[in-house]
């Protein structure tokens, strides 16, 4: 079962999953921290790790095993606007207000890049990874889009947005096969298609677009500021519209045939998704102002204490059958782990020089040398004892 995972105003982080109890489903809280002194902007979830960023300048990583604080991480000097881990969980990409994009590795969290400058000083809105981890782009408050080679740790090309009509972006977000991405403006949501590199199709809203969520290559949901969600395909020229909140509409999430929305009133929603039409599964209220969300797909992640006594005893009398039967099985060897850094490997070599004198390196200190002293046996003098 997944797991929802809330970001809030109030400097919370919170978790629910979705439980059946007496026949009905419900959203049950499964844990709740409060790691920040102020508002929680951005949340992203990569393999064990889920890495928070807020207005008090510091990332959060929490260990969803033990669903404790595993480490901060203080390396800006301004709000976290954007947080995203790569899709192989190995490195992780923060923007913040200072106006750096800063890429840190995984598990010992050591610095290996920092863009000071990644748009010209200016606050960076929000960073997207390319589904292949060989790609990242970015958007600022220089009204840039800027595209980062993970592989080489550089810049590759920038896109005049103004130029394209896009004013003020907020959020990008690829589509699952990564030939698309959408942009988030002030009252319109432009599909790009990376092959072209150009929009493709751009869709006016009648309230301000504030999410989107990809369902495949060719549908997407959109989030509105008068609590609406609206649905089309690249190719549709009408949208249809459901009525998901009385307010606006601050996240959205999609992921095996379920969408998840909140609202800046705190409320959580769990809809099925069947043939792109919505059905409402289940709702909450979080008794919180909501920011972002999350998803928690590793089931084995969840505590087994939070579970319902229903889904223990049906574990429980499951486990008894296995162990009573008495046919062969074949068991099947481990898949093989990914070395750490297989997709993203940022290289430091000297074809790396002088494309961006923005551009902070983070190399090791070099090595002390230590020399033998020789021992003169000469020099060597007894030492009487004190009187």
């Amino acid at each position: 079962m997944d797991e929802l995972i809330v970001g809030t105003y109030e400097g919370f982080v919170l978790g629910y999953s979705i439980r059946t109890e007496d026949a009905v489903m419900k959203l049950k809280q499964t844990f709740a921290t409060h790691s920040h002194t102020a508002s929680v902007r951005c949340m992203s979830i990569g393999g064990k790790f889920l890495a928070s960023g807020g207005t008090d300048d510091k990332v959060v990583v929490i260990d969803m095993k033990t669903r404790k604080e595993h480490t901060v991480l203080m390396n800006h000097d301004g709000t976290i606007n954007t947080v995203a881990f790569t899709n192989g969980g190995t490195h992780l990409l923060t923007g913040s207000d200072d106006g750096s994009i800063i890429v840190t590795r995984t598990g010992n969290w050591q610095i290996e890049k920092i863009w000071k400058k990644a748009h010209g000083g200016q606050p960076v809105t929000a960073i997207a990874v390319h589904p292949s981890d060989k790609l990242a782009l970015s958007v600022g408050g220089d009204k840039t889009l800027r595209t980062w080679n993970l592989i080489k740790g550089r810049p590759a090309f920038t896109i005049n947005l103004a130029s394209k009509g896009v004013l003020l972006p907020t959020e990008i977000k690829f589509s699952p096969g990564g030939d698309r991405f959408s942009l988030v403006s002030q009252q319109s949501v432009d599909v790009w298609t990376i092959s072209k590199a150009g929009v493709e199709k751009r869709i006016t809203c009648t309230s301000k677009p504030t999410s989107v969520q990809w369902l495949t290559d060719e549908r997407i949901y959109v989030g509105l500021e008068n609590g609406n969600v609206i649905t089309l395909t690249v190719s549709d020229t009408q949208a249809l519209t459901y009525k998901a909140h009385k307010q606006r509409v601050k996240s959205l999430h999609y992921e095996n045939e379920m969408l998840y929305s909140a609202s800046s009133s705190g409320e959580l929603k769990v809809w099925s998704v069947d043939d792109s039409k919505l059905d409402e599964l289940c709702s909450c209220n979080a008794s919180c102002r909501v920011t972002c969300v999350t998803l928690n797909r590793q089931s084995h992640l969840i505590k087994k204490e939070d579970k319902s006594d229903e889904e223990e005893t049906e574990e429980k009398v499951a486990s008894e059958e296995n162990d009573d039967s008495d046919e062969a099985e074949e068991v099947s060897p481990p898949p093989s782990k990914r070395k750490p850094g297989a997709f993203v490997t940022i290289s430091y070599g000297d074809d790396d020089k002088g494309d961006n004198d923005e551009d902070t390196e983070v190399k090791p200190p070099p090595a002390k040398k230590f020399k033998k002293r020789k021992r003169n046996k000469k020099s060597k003098k007894a030492v009487k004892p004190a009187d």
